[in-house]
């Protein structure tokens, strides 16, 4: 017969029951024994409460003073960086929208519609789910604060696709840096002050109203994206490097933004601690794309910046802190954002349906964060591809126009664009060939272009720099490569093709 050692009390705690005692005894033995054998996996089902996902707007892997940038001082991410489980071989999309959309779903964003940063081409399938609505679904309370650029006109908003709470700029605007007017759950507000600062206040007020119960707090930031906007006395220490990079791409103001960034994070941080809840929240900061303003000063020997395939170009740092859960240091595994939906559905967790499960393109990164030395699948590879066409009905000429596939430390490029004239981002690519109208960097090494009509692969362990071309050494590993970029541009086909109404060949 079994025996039902605890009630439920008024207060909803559960309370000893009278039970004999031989049953009480047989009981705390079985229990001590489960607990021996299963103390290992009882650590292991521990889910964080909370979870805050800070996503910097155009901030590169080497705009980070830990990283070896030897002009910036980020005292507040090098702290989180020797504080976190952060991952080194980590890429995003090429630019911001793309990598929203791919974080939030996990899934490339092609296959959500989102192929640029201007619409029509960056409004995300409204039936698409994203990780807010499965937070939402688990009775975390969720909140936005910030960038959304997913589109916002109805059914797109964030307040459709999981955010009960909402702070954001009409339409994205990114021009809106001093006494902004914001939409505050959709309506129109007039705020005073700088726009980060604000933002950074919304989410921190949000945190402490919802400490006590389940929360997901996502803060994308505008800053330091263009235009570079920011209170004098952040971006003054860095008036004195002009000089010493003259000629070459460099703004004060950029630095300064990213300083002002650093800020706002340490006094989140501080906030946690204070409130006693940081070692019950799992705090992930990453940023969005390649590096931009701070290119030529440091990219830690990377070529490409934003809006390219290099690796430069969809870098990104990654840190993820839980409490003591989480061991720092790197975690060289190849990893990307689309890894974030099911990582964080795994750990926290929430219930992915089986039909969404076989939609998702990322793997949980649970192993390799509660065990450095772990391995994840070794047939994992996953795709990039810049898009940014003009013409959304011509998305099949862009097969091979800025893609790249990765698997383990290998990259496999090819930058084949379209000869269409109307098509501005492909006329662009050959211009940049020939070091005209350069993009973010002075140096149009950065803009490279593959040889025509084949894939170039590269080991970035050995050569970050993407310098030396090894396809003919070995040709086995493109034809891996090469045949899963084909399996998944099937996929991109007709998930385009139905959107556009557009046949696959026409």
């Amino acid at each position: 017969m079994s025996i039902n050692l605890f009630k439920q009390s008024r207060r909803g705690a559960c309370v000893l029951e009278s039970t004999p005692k031989r049953h009480i005894y047989r009981c705390i033995l079985f229990g001590c024994l489960f607990s021996g054998l299963m103390s290992g996996r009882l650590v292991a089902e521990e889910r964080p409460r909370n979870v805050i996902l800070l996503l910097v707007d155009d901030m590169g892997y080497g705009d980070i003073a830990a990283h070896g940038n030897p002009v910036i001082k980020t005292p507040n991410f090098d702290t989180l960086h020797d504080q976190a489980a952060r991952f080194t071989n980590f890429a995003v999309s090429s630019s911001c929208a793309p990598t929203r959309a791919a974080l939030l779903t996990g899934r490339h964003e092609f296959l959500s519609w989102v192929t640029h940063t201007k619409p029509p081409g960056r409004d995300m399938n409204p039936d698409v789910v994203t990780i807010a609505q499965l937070f939402q679904s688990k009775g975390y309370r969720t909140g936005i604060f910030g960038k959304w650029h997913l589109q916002q006109k109805d059914p797109c908003g964030p307040w459709h696709r999981g955010f009960d709470e909402t702070l954001t700029v009409p339409k994205d605007s990114q021009n809106s840096h001093f006494d902004p007017v914001l939409l505050e759950n959709r309506v129109k507000k007039k705020f005073k002050g700088y726009r980060t600062d604000i933002l950074f206040k919304a989410a921190t007020e949000f945190i402490e109203c919802h400490k006590d119960k389940p929360f997901f707090c996502y803060l994308p930031t505008y800053a330091p994206h263009a235009p570079h906007k920011v209170p004098e006395k952040y971006s003054e220490p860095y008036k004195a490097f002009a000089d010493e990079y003259k000629g070459k791409k460099y703004r004060a103001n950029f630095n300064g933004m990213i300083a002002n960034v650093d800020e706002n994070l340490g006094r989140l941080m501080g906030r946690l601690k204070e409130l006693g809840i940081a070692d019950d929240t799992l705090i992930i900061v990453m940023n969005d794309n390649g590096g931009t303003e701070g290119v030529d000063t440091f990219n830690d020997g990377r070529r490409g910046v934003k809006g390219t395939i290099w690796s430069g170009g969809t870098r990104a740092y990654s840190f993820w802190r839980w409490g003591k859960h989480f061991s720092p240091g790197p975690r060289p595994q190849m990893s990307g954002h689309v890894d974030v939906f099911p990582t964080l559905a795994d750990l926290c967790g929430l219930n992915i349906p089986a039909d969404l499960r076989s939609q998702l393109e990322g793997d949980s990164l649970r192993p390799v964060l509660e065990n450095a030395g772990a391995s994840l699948r070794g047939d994992r590879m996953q795709v990039h591809h810049v898009g940014r066409w003009d013409i959304p009905t011509l998305w099949y000429e862009h097969r091979y126009a800025n893609s790249c596939v990765r698997w383990n430390q290998y990259t496999l490029v090819r930058i084949d664009p379209c000869k269409n004239a109307k098509c501005d981002i492909c006329s662009r690519i050959f211009l940049r060939q020939k070091g005209i109208k350069l993009s973010y960097t002075t140096d149009k090494a950065h803009h490279r272009m593959t040889v025509g009509g084949r894939w170039e692969l590269y080991d970035i362990d050995s050569d970050p720099f993407q310098s030396a071309d090894i396809a003919a050494e070995h040709p086995e590993i493109v034809a891996r490569m090469s045949a899963h970029y084909e399996e998944w541009w099937e996929k991109v086909e007709v998930v385009l093709g139905k959107r556009w109404e557009t046949p696959v060949q026409p």
